[in-house]
């Protein structure tokens, strides 16, 4: 039978299911089978006995892929390393190297065109802040993280450009950053870019690549 669980205490290790009957049944942590610690609202399927349910497995929730909106402005849910690399990395380095060729092209004609192509370049990177930090957090949720671990690189990153316009990015300040940014970039990089996320349901969401 399947039925919700609709609450569970940590200190007792006992818990209470809303059976698909309309039943409430009891459990016991020694009944759970989940590869997590049961939560409020959690879709179970189990066998009852009497006025207690036994043999109590974790149903996950089919993963429904965000849209387009959703993948680039919301805060919510998980996304998988394809997910990160293939619908957001590759175009946006894609767009920025046809920006940076076409602007390298303008200049060595026109320096009225080539300032053209870097205003559109900085309008660029400013309208993708948001989304960046969107789809990071994202990935991030997948690691079963909190998303603002993604403060750890934009803080840095955003004083660099503070002294970078306030011409101040020789001195020891930023040098310091620069470390600081490139280390936090390299540790991005190998969690979140390249290591697979939290096997199965965690607390953000499904599983966006459920093992075959």
């Amino acid at each position: 039978m399947k039925g919700s669980v609709i609450g569970f205490d940590s200190d007792t290790n006992t818990g209470a299911i809303s059976g698909y009957d309309g039943r409430r049944y009891d459990f016991a942590a020694v009944d759970w089978h989940g590869n997590r610690q049961a939560r409020p609202g959690d879709l179970v399927d189990f066998a009852p006995a009497g006025q207690r349910a036994t043999q109590i497995y974790l149903v996950e929730p089919e993963y429904v892929p965000p849209s387009l909106g959703q993948f680039l402005f919301s805060l919510e849910g998980r996304i998988s390393r394809s997910q990160l690399w293939l619908r957001w990395f590759v175009p946006l380095i894609a767009i920025s190297l046809v920006l940076l060729v076409m602007s390298l092209i303008a200049a060595a004609a026109d320096s009225a065109a080539a300032g053209t192509f870097l205003v559109i370049w900085l309008i660029f990177s400013l309208v993708t802040v948001w989304p960046d930090i969107a789809v990071m957090v994202k990935r991030i949720h997948d690691r079963n993280k909190t998303g603002w671990l993604v403060l750890a690189y934009w803080i840095p990153a955003g004083l660099q450009l503070i002294l970078f316009f306030a011409d101040a990015s020789d001195n020891a300040a930023g040098s310091i950053l620069d470390l600081i940014t490139g280390a936090v970039a390299i540790w991005f990089l190998i969690e979140f870019g390249c290591m697979r996320g939290t096997v199965g349901i965690n607390q953000y969401g499904p599983d966006p690549a459920p093992p075959r």
